[in-house]
């Protein structure tokens, strides 16, 4: 087993060239030191094995030992557990026994039992920093969660959002100088939200693009869940996203569905949650200020990136991608919609703060565009309420006394 092949690193004066750092490198970074578990996981081609290199970076600008940094990839190797790290200690010369280790395994859920194996060695060497990736949430929710309990901090790496994908381009002045580039800030986030993976972010070929994000989808569908679930049918999986990509934030109705896909309403109900597991698909709960009379009623559904939408569509309306859009980078679990069919995109629960917040991705925000905002607010009770649109220029009105701030949806700072 030659893992030289695998840790590049361990040559003379080598450095990982990934020059581009994401958000979330810094979260990652200041957990190194602690004792549990890093887990990264996410969607496929969002980066997660570059963060795990960029960490490696950091450990050796720290000046630890080379040799005390393993990395191995289960995603085309499969070895035994116990087997990789008595050949990592033979071939380094170091002692997970005494020296501190930082061992980096990526797509760690093609190892069986992993979990397990794991656990013992997190229990038994403490002198063993573990940092796992994986390309689906499947194992976290069925597996790891319960035997990994207590023994690791979990991090979900997400789609792209605006500010990463400009730096991506190399174009961060547009944000500093809104003014001057609002015209180049709408041309690039249209083009934004066909390009939420690293890798379509600079590629103009946009046939090409679709193409790329459409075998995401694929791989996902009929690689990755069926190793997890028992699906009788993946077409079917692949015909809910495609229903769902074609209008982002679909109320849903199982009987409609299943109708329309000739199968039982209760086969819809499950098709559903394993597309959610798999992080193809957010659903979101008509808000209710009790929580569990929300998640009975109403629900939503949006895939988990807009460009999952533009790879199975055109769009000429673009309103509904950019709620898909904000929605793959924020927590949002809840809409708002009453019996008179008043809506509300989104409501941002944070430290029991509620923030009601509408998408109104046009030229000139009207009167009639606070009612909505006004009706939730005066019914929970609530005085700030959000609009957010393309324009740059943002400001705040008193509408019967709840104070509405429009913002631009290419800060996301609120």
């Amino acid at each position: 087993m030659n893992l030289l092949k695998f840790n590049q690193h361990w040559g003379s004066h080598f450095k990982y060239n990934f020059p581009y750092k994401r958000k979330i490198l810094k979260t990652l970074e200041d957990h190194i030191d602690n004792r549990q578990i890093i887990e990264l996981t996410g969607l496929r081609r969002l980066g997660k094995t570059t963060l795990l290199f960029q960490l490696i970076n950091i450990l050796l600008e720290r000046d630890v030992n080379k040799y005390r940094i393993w990395y191995f990839t289960f995603d085309e190797q499969k070895y035994d557990f116990d087997e990789l790290i008595n050949a990592f200690g033979t071939q380094t010369k170091m002692d997970i026994k005494k020296d501190k280790i930082f061992i980096f395994l990526d797509e760690i859920q093609k190892l069986k039992d992993f979990q397990s194996q794991l656990k013992i060695y997190y229990d038994l060497y403490p002198n063993i920093k573990f940092f796992i990736s994986g390309s689906t949430s499947l194992f976290i929710k069925k597996q790891t969660q319960e035997s990994l309990a207590g023994r690791l901090f979990s991090f979900l790496l997400k789609p792209l959002d605006f500010e990463e994908y400009l730096l991506f381009r190399d174009k961060t002045i547009y944000l500093e100088m809104q003014e001057m580039y609002e015209s180049e800030l709408n041309f690039e986030y249209r083009n934004y939200l066909l390009r939420q993976f690293v890798e379509t972010v600079n590629v103009s070929d946009d046939y090409f693009v679709k193409e790329y994000v459409k075998g995401i989808i694929k791989k996902i569908i009929y690689e990755d869940i069926p190793t997890t679930f028992s699906v009788e049918n993946p077409e079917i999986l692949y015909a809910i996203v495609n229903v769902i990509s074609e209008r982002p934030g679909l109320y849903l109705n199982f009987e409609n569905l299943a109708n329309d896909l000739k199968i039982s309403a209760k086969t819809v109900s499950k098709y559903l949650s394993i597309l959610e597991q798999a992080f193809l698909l957010k659903i979101l709960y008509n808000y209710s200020a009790n929580q569990l009379t929300s998640e009975k009623k109403m629900k939503r559904a949006y895939l988990s990136s807009a460009s999952f939408c533009t790879a199975l569509h055109d769009f000429e309306q673009i309103g509904l991608l950019v709620e898909n859009a904000i929605l793959s980078i924020k927590p949002y679990n809840f809409f708002w919609r009453d019996a008179y069919k008043h809506e509300v995109d989104f409501i941002d629960i944070n430290n029991k703060t509620v923030l009601p917040i509408e998408i109104k991705y046009k030229n000139r925000i009207r009167k009639d565009d606070y009612n909505n905002l006004y009706l939730f607010s005066k019914k929970f009770k609530l005085k700030k309420a959000i609009i957010l649109t393309h324009s740059v220029n943002e400001y705040s009105v008193d509408f019967k006394g709840v104070e509405i701030s429009v913002k631009s949806v290419y800060n996301m700072k609120y």
